[in-house]
């Protein structure tokens, strides 16, 4: 089954990709319009899984095994990105309603899957977080908050590793002032709100009020044109965590500026 930080996000083809830099975190911004859904659910993918193996020879090894050798994603056989790998997020895009087929494959033909997806419910919109390890993995749906108009933080929990998570905010320009808003069960998006309008928006995922290793970000990291970490912004009101299971270096937490 298939229920997904170094600094700054780029957006390239139809994905928001994590690019790897210092500290081995990745930060992703994926556009924040989504398509009328008209008939479809509107419908992300997102790569949390720290390692994607499959068999090879005789032995399990990785594949979509980063920015340089990713995977395709392909949804009932049809291809939705070529750049799948851990902490990618693509945008939202429509999907038919009911029940999808997911495989992760690189050019070689080697693949992770096909793994099923929960029901999808046409007019809503909803995250599918690929997770889990070798040879266990399953796609986590997460339906997404509805939009209030104003600021917003949300956390989306898909660390298997780590079931339970607080998260927060704090000031992005001295990184001071953690203060825990929330907390998630893995599975679960807990979305709380922040006021009409806040400036100097950090974020963190953490126990507490102490942030995890590689577990914060602000949302001028995920979006370089918003340099003041200000929400609203443009046309987006939340900042939304991703809290993973850790690739090494790289995790726990992702971002993404969403409507």
């Amino acid at each position: 089954m298939f229920k997904i930080f170094c600094r700054f996000g780029a957006i390239a083809a139809v994905c928001a990709l994590a690019l790897s830099g210092c500290g081995g975190s990745t930060y992703s911004s994926p556009s924040s319009s989504i398509p009328s859904s008209g008939g479809n659910a509107q419908v992300r993918f997102v790569d949390g899984a720290p390692s994607l193996e499959t068999i090879i020879g005789s032995t399990p090894q990785a594949i979509c095994s980063g920015g340089s050798a990713p995977c395709y994603l392909q949804v009932n056989g049809q291809t939705v990105t070529q750049l799948f790998y851990y902490g990618s997020i693509t945008n939202f895009m429509p999907e038919s309603a009911g029940v999808h087929s997911m495989s992760a494959r690189d050019t070689a033909g080697y693949a992770v899957g096909p793994l099923k997806t929960t029901s999808l419910v046409a007019g809503h919109t909803y995250t599918l977080v690929v997770v889990g390890s070798y040879p266990n993995y399953e796609v986590l749906t997460f339906e997404e908050p509805k939009s209030s108009g104003n600021a917003a933080l949300s956390l989306y929990e898909a660390s298997p590793a780590v079931p339970d998570i607080d998260f927060g905010s704090f000031n992005a320009s001295s990184h001071s002032g953690f203060k825990k808003l929330g907390a998630a069960h893995v599975g679960n998006v807990v979305t709380v709100s922040l006021g009409t309008r806040v400036t100097d928006l950090g974020a963190y995922a953490g126990h507490g009020t102490t942030p995890v290793t590689n577990g914060t970000l602000t949302a001028a990291q995920i979006n370089s044109f918003d340099t003041n970490s200000v929400l609203p912004f443009n046309n987006a009101d939340r900042l939304s965590l991703f809290f993973f299971d850790v690739n090494g270096t790289k995790g726990p937490v992702f971002g993404s500026l969403d409507p």
